[in-house]
């Protein structure tokens, strides 16, 4: 790309950020926004006095009001520098400053990557790559929480907001991926500045706050970032975090962080399977009470090398071990390897080449899984392949023990919504296995096979179950052991097929009522502007 290309995108982005294009200190050239948060914005920028060296600069978003504060940004910079020249994993700070409107930066090295919230976007995390991410995290915890010498004395300082923004891992061509901890310092410095009130102090930070963190204590130890980083190891296994509020205020995550125990790994995401070593340290890291959690990070980095022994032990292995194991340790979703079974299956020979679909388990290595097979039209599964989908049982178990397995899978117009229905008699044996099977495992395979070429699986899906729905079949299957069957089976179904087309038109509802696109959103957003402004044009 041209320099006088460069500079037109400068000055384009130059009109919405009053910093780009700015020299700080006349040194540090702007050229760019590459990140925000509560706390500030970080930008790509030059080091003039050094021929042009890349480097960050992060703008807190306050202004240093008095002196005081001013010494106070400029001590916790300097703990920060420290701390960056003892670790490789926490990153580097090399100076900072204040701007013309009083606004602190500071100046840090600059790394190519993507922060932990990025990437468990993008792709899960392998066992292996949990263990690497977790202990270089530790790592560099260990070096902060061992402390720095201030006029004689030893400080450990405590970052006081770890989360997934806050772990950045850059590529090292030589060293492979290097994590690096930011903003260590910036979080008490922004808690502790005037005219803060208690619920201001964490804002972007609520769900990894550990309960004493969250009640004001300010003699916070290194046990407070053990809690933090249980939370960030919870979600790095799972992909989703151990606590589900409501909303995003203070208060429901003060009450989730004190008074909600903590899920197993498997009961938020049965796809994970991780050694006992492992769960019982994540456990114990998101302890309500300080004294029940590790109290140092050498715990859990010791905990973390124990896993890696038992990892390279299966791997010297041969199969026949692995799947003897007591200890599972393969973090990649169990249904990777499943789904490729699927993908090799073929339409069964006693079934018709027609629009039907049935349920089938599914015998693998580690437990049989549930699958539902479906045959449709070609052009139709290539429709619904990457749609959004889901699931409904519908039951009337006071006078019959059966289920109405709903698999649905929408489409941008609810007219070509797809159903694909089954009873389950709980009578039957086979039904009762598929019910129990799903309860357990907490989620099924959707084989599609297309009627033009009806050999071989076409496409899978995995879709999940929530906890109420796997307790609705737990539910169901010990009332089926005390149900006393009051109608016949086929009225039973009549009586499903009722509910069935009740539920139809709820759904259908509710996604006519949904925007189909962006573009439909921003045109009724932008009628009712018009709408809106005529009514302010008749006013006058």
């Amino acid at each position: 790309m041209s320099q006088n290309k460069i500079d037109k995108m400068v000055g384009q982005k130059a009109e919405l950020d009053n910093y780009i294009g700015q020299f700080l200190n006349n040194r540090y050239l702007i050229r760019d926004l590459i990140g925000k948060g509560g706390m500030g914005r970080v930008y790509l920028a030059e080091d003039t006095a050094k021929g042009g060296m890349a480097i960050a600069i992060k703008i807190l978003s306050l202004s240093l009001a008095n002196q005081q504060m001013s010494q106070r940004f400029a001590r916790e910079i300097f703990i920060g520098a420290q701390l960056g020249r003892k670790s490789e994993h926490i990153v580097r700070i090399l100076s900072y400053g204040v701007t013309e409107d009083k606004t602190p930066f500071y100046v840090m090295e600059y790394l190519q990557g993507k922060n932990l919230k990025q990437i468990l976007k993008i792709q899960p995390l392998t066992l292996s790559e949990f263990l690497d991410i977790s202990t270089q995290i530790c790592l560099g915890l260990q070096c902060a929480h061992q402390g720095i010498s201030l006029k004689g004395e030893i400080y450990p300082i405590v970052h006081r907001d770890i989360k997934p923004e806050n772990i950045f891992i850059s590529e090292d061509s030589k060293q492979g991926k290097i994590v690096k901890i930011l903003d260590f310092g910036i979080a008490k410095f922004l808690t502790e500045r005037s005219g803060m009130t208690l619920t201001d102090s964490f804002i972007g930070s609520l769900p990894y706050c550990s309960p004493e963190h969250m009640e004001g204590r300010k003699l916070l130890d290194v046990r407070s970032d053990i809690y933090s980083l249980g939370v960030l190891m919870f979600e790095m296994l799972t992909g989703k975090h151990p606590f589900q509020t409501k909303s995003n205020s203070f208060g429901t995550w003060y009450q989730a962080h004190r008074f909600q125990m903590p899920p197993t790994v498997e009961q938020v995401n049965p796809q994970v399977k991780i050694p006992q070593i492992l769960e019982k340290m994540l456990m114990s890291c998101l302890a309500k009470e300080i004294s029940d959690r590790p109290q140092n990070i050498n715990q859990i980095l010791e905990d973390l090398e124990k896993v890696k022994i038992q990892l390279n032990e299966v791997s010297h292995n041969n199969s026949s071990d692995i799947i003897n194991l007591s200890i599972p340790i393969q973090l990649v979703p169990v249904t990777l390897l499943s789904e490729k079974e699927c993908l090799q299956k073929k339409w069964p020979k006693n079934k018709p080449i027609a629009r039907i679909g049935f349920p089938h388990l599914l015998h693998t290595t580690q437990r049989p899984i549930p699958t539902f097979w479906a045959m449709l039209p070609k052009q139709e599964i290539t429709n619904f392949s990457d749609k959004i989908h889901g699931t409904e049982f519908i039951t009337q178990m006071n006078v019959y023990p059966m289920l109405l397995w709903v698999t649905v899978l929408y489409n941008s117009q609810p007219s070509l919504t797809k159903w694909l229905p089954y009873f389950l008699d709980l009578k039957d044996n086979r039904g009762e296995k598929i019910a129990r099977s799903l309860a357990e495992v907490g989620y099924y395979h959707l084989l599609f096979f297309a009627l033009e070429d009806p050999d071989c699986c076409s496409h899978v899906m995995t879709l999940s179950l929530t906890a109420n729905q796997r307790q609705q079949l737990v539910d169901c299957l010990d009332m089926n052991q005390q149900s006393n069957e009051i109608i016949l089976p086929n009225q039973a179904k009549n009586l499903l097929k009722t509910e069935y087309e009740k539920l139809k038109l709820d759904i259908l509802r509710k996604l006519a009522a949904k925007p189909k696109n962006e573009k439909e959103v921003s045109k009724n957003w932008m009628a009712k502007f018009l709408e809106i402004f005529l009514k302010l044009l008749s006013r006058h």
